[in-house]
Formats: structure tokens, sequence, C-alpha cells
């Protein structure tokens, strides 16, 4: 027991001091234990067989998968909207909407996804963003406690409930006191906390409108665009798209096609589903049919070349503008972007025709322009500095940005593809997929992290997210701290330090009132959150407070609620929780900001859940 507590002393020391990654402080005290004897190698490596492990990596799948169809981003704009102008309305719909999307995915994704939309609204609205951030991040944590799968500590209080044998919480069970905690964040940031917070000039995030609308100044894009529609006696009838080659040798760009027909069972019918046009990339294989239409960039001259050529009808459309673009050029899947020539590339000095190159890169050539000018044309003699308009899906400017030497991409295509604000036919997917996975978390058959992965498997194989994607999308750091940590509570009970410590609570509190245990825990427990992370903080009080509770003879319930509770506010340092680091920089924030601002929001918090826990969960 001594070696344990050594080095269990040596990790908590080295988790404060961050001077060592956590996920790398928590892999070092996994082999510690297996080196000294204490665990076997089953023990060892418990935490990754964990069931907790797969049930939070799937989380972080589901997450992104509501980010990237775009629901998080539309319920920013919604946010924005229903503000109207005013920025104590917006800081208020800002709180509870991030609570609402942290309760059902990643405290992490969620002000990933929302922080760009937030700063455009704050410049647009002339308030500090830095007013509206830490609001944004302390939120985040306290939406985590709406439900079980809000935050990874949630979720091992409740393991360590059901491991040792005790009725495990509800799924909607934490919003009994994550609802009166969320109300007392709103009225708190809304009359006293924003008072406390800087007034801090902040770096201007570009979002999707600017970005359209800087396109439109360089390029003109909105001249130019044409519907098309396909004759009976049209010679299109029948032949593909690449047959045309419309692109190659007319320059004229399918942005769309929207076929006549429309072959759908009666679901699909309800949520707007086309069989034709679940892929908004043209297909160049696929044929044209009398009564089709497309929507086409290119020139007047192009146009009437197009109609002679193949005996076809084309309107120009005069409302373009960046809600058509959004809504016709770009989605979830389809994005633009500006390709540089870089000094060395091998395409410098060539000559190019803007079909084939769109061919050989699976992308569309929009404009091409040179010294801030957009030049005319399907064929070029590339220069140094020459920069290319595209559009393409976003995984293959992705793979051009990561991939290729000849071109630098301006932009942030991964997080601008989040921002098109739109739900898509995936977006209806992805929140039906959600409510399947609530339904069965509260009634369903299967365990939690079946039901989770179940869900993540519906998202990818919708199409919602693509595997690697999937990859990318889970927080590793998270992962390996929580596997790293979980043997470290198995050594706790193994060599009896859990009930040495217990023990020693319980001298301490063992004749006065229980109210006085649970204040300790959450105490003890919201002071390792704030410098050290809250999920290891929580997988090394669990079996301590299982322990303590069982033997003083009361219900673990109220103890292990203060536990999740208290390990969720982090609210005094930048480095107490990753949306705190995340916001630091945008917002300008110094150390002092937090501690200013989350004092009082922690005392409150500390104070209403000692009132309400044991009336909502008895001691006995």
């Amino acid at each position: 027991m001594t070696t344990t507590f050594i080095i269990l002393a040596i990790t908590i020391v080295l988790f404060v001091s961050g001077k060592i990654r956590p996920d790398i402080v928590a892999i070092t005290s996994m082999m510690a234990l297996s080196m000294t004897g204490i665990l076997t190698v089953n023990e060892t490596f418990s935490g990754f067989s964990n069931s907790s492990i797969i049930l939070i990596a799937g989380l972080f799948i589901v997450g992104e998968a509501m980010s990237r169809t775009g629901l998080t981003s539309w319920l920013g704009n919604k946010i924005i909207v229903l503000s109207k102008n005013n920025s104590n309305k917006l800081l208020v719909l800002i709180i509870i909407g991030s609570a609402i999307l942290s309760a059902f995915m990643s405290n992490t994704g969620t002000v990933a996804s929302l922080m760009p939309v937030i700063i455009a609204a704050s410049w647009r609205l002339k308030t500090p963003a830095s007013k509206m951030l830490i609001p944004l991040s302390f939120a985040a944590a306290t939406g985590g406690l709406l439900t079980l799968t809000g935050t990874p500590t949630n979720i091992v209080t409740n393991q360590a409930m059901i491991d040792a044998g005790i009725p495990e919480f509800g799924f909607f069970e934490f919003a009994y006191i994550g609802v009166p905690l969320l109300l007392l964040t709103v009225i708190y940031m809304r009359y006293l906390g924003t008072k406390l917070l800087p007034s801090n000039k902040s770096r201007r995030v570009e979002d999707i409108d600017e970005s359209i609308q800087s396109i439109e100044d360089s390029y003109q894009l909105f001249q130019g665009f044409w519907r098309v529609r396909i004759r009976p006696n049209s010679s299109a009838v029948g032949k593909t798209m690449k047959e045309l080659k419309l692109g190659s040798l007319m320059g004229v760009t399918i942005i769309k096609m929207i076929s006549k027909e429309d072959i759908t069972t009666s679901f699909l019918k309800k949520v707007g589903f086309k069989k034709s046009d679940l892929d908004e990339f043209p297909d160049l294989n696929r044929q044209m049919n009398v009564g089709d239409e497309l929507i086409v960039n290119c020139s007047e001259n192009r146009i009437h070349r197009f109609i002679d050529k193949y005996n076809v009808a084309a309107t120009k459309l005069a409302d373009v503008d960046g809600e058509f673009i959004k809504q016709n050029v770009l989605s979830d899947e389809i994005g633009m972007c500006e390709l540089i020539i870089a000094p060395k590339s091998s395409y410098k000095g060539r000559h190019i025709n803007t079909g084939r190159f769109g061919k050989k890169y699976n992308l569309q050539v929009i404009a091409v322009s040179r010294y801030n000018k957009r030049i005319r044309g399907r064929e070029f003699d590339l220069r140094e500095g020459d920069v290319i308009l595209v559009r393409a899906k976003w995984e293959d400017i992705k793979a051009i940005q990561e991939e290729s030497r000849d071109f630098l991409i301006i932009g942030s295509p991964e997080e601008l593809s989040k921002e098109v604000g739109t739900i898509t036919r995936k977006g209806i997917i992805s929140i039906l997929a959600m409510v399947f996975m609530v339904c069965m978390f509260i009634w369903g058959p299967y365990s939690s992290s079946i039901t989770v992965m179940l869900t993540a498997f519906i998202m990818i194989a919708a199409g919602c997210i693509n595997m690697n994607q999937s990859y990318r999308s889970i927080n590793w750091n998270v992962i390996i701290i929580m596997a790293g940590m979980i043997p470290m509570g198995v050594a706790l009970q193994k060599t009896g330090g859990a009930k040495f410590i217990a023990d020693s609570m319980i001298l301490l509190v063992g004749e006065k009132h229980p109210t006085y245990f649970l204040a300790g825990i959450f105490l003890i427990t919201s002071f390792l959150s704030q410098v050290m992370s809250n999920t290891a903080t929580a997988i090394l009080m669990a079996p301590i407070v299982l322990v303590a509770s069982l033997e003083l003879g009361y219900s673990p319930h109220p103890f292990m609620m203060a536990l999740a509770v208290s390990a969720s506010t982090a609210f005094l340092t930048p480095f107490g929780t990753p949306t705190n680091t995340m916001v630091m920089n945008a917002g300008n924030y110094k150390f002092t900001d937090y501690l200013k601002s989350g004092a009082i929001l922690l005392l409150m918090f500390f104070i209403v859940s000692i009132v309400l826990i044991p009336i909502i969960w008895p001691y006995s």
C-alpha cells in the first residue's frame, strides 16, 4: 500500500505541475504499478478493455458527426437570429444553446463548433468576444451535467457504481441537479459574471459568410449562374456528363444536377430525400434525361454555345447571393477554397486546361486570379502566385492540403466545412440517430457502450462522417488518460489504499452529519479538478467515495452525484479543462480572469449542490 501511495503522490504532483503531458503521466503511472508488482498484466491494461473507454470514444464520433452535418452551426446561427442584435440575449442564448449541445456531444466539440460563430456575432454587435467566451466554456461544462453522456466524469462515476453492484443513475437523472445549476449559471453570467470579465480585443475569426463575400469581391462569383433544362429533343439526352465534356471543351461548370426522377420510399420523402440527389457533387457517369435540370456556372458566351450545341433551355439566375451559395454551391460535403501556385510547384509555367486539371484532382475550377484580378478563359499558362478558386469535396480539399506540395491552400477547409449553417439530409439522419440513442439509453435492452457504438455505426453507414474523420474526431488524450488512470483505481482497491483513505475520512466526519462528508467530497474533488484532469480526478475519487459511504451506512448516490458535479467545476484556472484553454487565446484572457469570474460561480455551485443533492438523493 505504501508503494501505491508513493506512485499516487508522484502522479498527482506531475499532473499539477503541468510540465509533462497528462496522458504521458497516466501511462507512466500505469507502468509503474505494473513494474513494482502491484498489478498483474491483465490489471495493468484493464483500462483499455473498460467499456467506458469504448463509450467515450463512440461519443466523440457521434458528436463530430453532429457537427459535420451542420447541426452545431445551424444552432449557432439560430442563436444569433434569436438574439435580435441584443448582446444580453445573445449571452443567455449562448449559455443555453451550448449547454444543450454539451449534454449530447463532447464539451470540447461544442466549444470548437460554436466559438467561431460567437466571435463573428460579437464583432457584428460590437461586443467584446471576451464577454462571451468564458461563459461559453462554463456553460459547456454545466451542460455536461444534464445527461449521463454529457461528460466523461459522469460516465466514470456511473461505471464505478455498476462495477460495485450499486443501481446506476438514469440517463437524465443528472439533470435533476444539472438544470438548477444551469439556471444559476444563466442568472449569474447575465447580471454579474460578465461584469467581472475584461473587455479585451480579440483576433477576428473569419466565418463562412465573410469567406463567401471575400471570394465574391475577388472573383465576382455571383455572376454567371444559370439554370439549364434538358429538352425532349435535346442531343444531350442519354449522354453522360463525361461524354458531354462540358468542362474541358466548353468551360461550363456543373454545380448541381436536379433529376426529374423521384424514386423514393415513403420515409425518405418525409425527410426530403431523393434517391438521385444523395451526392451533391456531379457524377460524371450520370446520364442526362428529359426534364433534368442543371445549375451551372459560366460566361454568357459559353452558355450560348451550350444551348446551340445541345438544344437545351437556359435561364440566368438573378437572385444569387451568399445564401444561394451556401444552399447550392456549398454543403457539409462540398466546399470551395483557393489554391495558390507554390514557388516550387511543378505546375509553374505549365499550360493547363481547367476541365482536365479538375478531373485529375476531383475538383471543379471556378475561376483563376492573377495579381488580384480575375483572368478569363479555360486554358492558362500558370505562374507562381496564381490563385485558382476550386470547388470540391471537403475531404479532397483536405487531401490536397496534406499531400500536395504544388499548392498552398488559403483558409481552414476542415473548420469551414462545419459552418455551412443549414441542416442537410445527413443532418436529419444525425438528429434521428441521436433520438434513437437517447431512447435506447432510457428503454433499450443494450448497455450504454453498445448503444453509443451502434449510433456511431449508423452515422458512419449513413455517410454523416467517414472512417478517417471518425478516427480524427476521437480525443485520444482523454482516452489515454482514462485508460492509464483506471489501473490506479484498481491498485487502490487491491492494496487497501482506498479503504485506508476512506477510513481516514470517516474518522474526521464519522460522528458528524453526512452533509459534512458531502461537503468534503465536493471541495476535495473540485480542488483537484482545477489543477489536473477532471476525468483522472473522478477515477481516483470514485472508489474512495464508494467505500466511505458504504462503511458509514449511507446510500452512495448523493455522494457519487456530488463527485460528478464537483469534477465539472474547473472554473478557476485556464488549464482545468480543455474548453477553458481553448477560449483563452481567442478572448485574450489572463489567469486572474478565470479566478475572478469562476470563484463566485464555484461557491454558488457548492451551496446549491449541498442543499439540493441530499433532497433529491437522500442519505438513507
